[in-house]
């Protein structure tokens, strides 16, 4: 990783970066997952829980048995030590769940993956000052999913991370006599090219127990770095990144008619974007959920997470949803307290809405 470091420097210096180009310190922020309310009130469990009203994340061949075509929009309010979230909603997470014939479904998933909200200091090339870095990432998920019998179903597909950044930067000379101008103002964009990976699911359902898995490949992209300097000036670069590769798997079981209970293992490889390393790591999940005759879920869940984004973090989850029409539509919200480090903590509010239609007759 050194090494490519130092190859993106040279690059990027040859290409004319006065000052040089400095990458955010958060590398691209805290992250999130894409996988609805219902997930997130559970502690994150959706790798081994059948849904039919929401694309999961962790496996999409958990909705294989929806009958419906079902879309869902939901949207997080946080409040956290984190500039980057605090006080801000995230980027809509919107799901689509198309069942056609042949025992076939289309699933569509997009959702919020990191935010950036950061200022740095400057100090380089002889030269001091600020940059203020604005933006985030993203990550999609498009593919199909077939059930093989009534009790098994596959999922394949593609998962897209992609993202932008903007840093607005004022930097002065720290000695005058040199030939640069003693006051610098310009503005970096940073773009990650879409980049997909194949993703595998497959899942299995019956009526006492039911268990899932899933696996994204590594995503490799391109990284363009353009800056414009006040006045007609610019400069570029290219070079390549790469997302490491996920596994989820989980397992759920109702040991009582209208409660289920879950449990999740996530696990990820280190991962390397913008000088910045997020560690290698993995998250243990588990989550209830209660649902009532009047169509009403009472849900609770607790994650553990060992490395990643937030190592030694724990988050306990809560929620309800209710389901309007025998399931044409329904309301859910879920909120979460996150703690982490020695002094570290997150509270999440979580709510989306669904409609669905039986498109199909069935």
């Amino acid at each position: 990783m050194i090494i490519l470091n130092f190859l993106l420097a040279s690059l990027i210096s040859v290409s004319g970066f006065v000052p040089e180009f400095q990458p955010p310190s958060c590398g691209i922020g805290s992250e999130t997952f894409s996988g609805g309310v219902r997930a997130f009130s559970m502690g994150g469990i959706s790798a081994g829980v059948p849904d039919s009203n929401m694309v999961s994340g962790a496996n999409p061949a958990a909705s294989a048995w929806a009958v419906n075509t079902g879309f869902s929009w939901g949207t997080k309010v946080r409040d956290t030590q984190d500039a980057a979230w605090s006080g801000a909603a995230a980027f809509p997470e919107v799901s689509m769940t198309i069942p056609i014939p042949l025992g076939l479904q289309f699933s569509a998933l997009l959702g919020n993956r990191s935010r950036i909200n950061q200022t740095d200091t400057i100090l380089t090339s002889g030269r001091s000052g600020t940059i203020r870095w604005t933006g985030g990432s993203g990550e999609s998920y498009i593919g199909i999913t077939s059930r093989v019998s009534d009790h098994l179903a596959f999922s394949l597909g593609g998962k897209c991370f992609f993202g932008s950044a903007m840093g607005d930067a004022v930097t002065a000379v720290d000695s005058v006599g040199t030939v640069v101008p003693i006051s610098t103002m310009y503005r970096d964009d940073i773009s990650f090219s879409p980049s997909w990976g194949p993703t595998f699911g497959a899942f299995l359902n019956t009526e006492y127990l039911s268990a899932g898995f899933s696996i994204v490949t590594d995503r490799s992209g391109e990284l363009e770095v353009h800056r414009d300097y006040m006045g007609n000036s610019t400069a570029e670069a290219t070079s390549h990144y790469s997302v490491p590769g996920e596994l989820a798997a989980g397992v759920s079981t109702q040991i009582y008619p209208g409660l289920t209970i879950g449990f999740d293992y996530f696990a990820r490889k280190e991962m390397n974007l913008l000088s910045s390393t997020t560690d290698e790591g993995s998250y243990m999940a588990s989550g209830l959920e209660f649902t009532t005759d009047p169509g009403f879920c009472l849900r609770a869940g607790y994650r553990a997470m060992e490395g990643l984004w937030r190592d030694g973090a724990s988050r306990y989850s809560g929620g309800l949803g209710y389901v309007i029409s025998g399931g044409k539509a329904s309301f859910d919200i879920g909120a979460s307290y996150e703690t982490w480090g020695s002094d570290e903590s997150e509270t999440v509010v979580y709510a989306s809405i669904r409609a669905s239609e039986n498109w199909l007759g069935r």
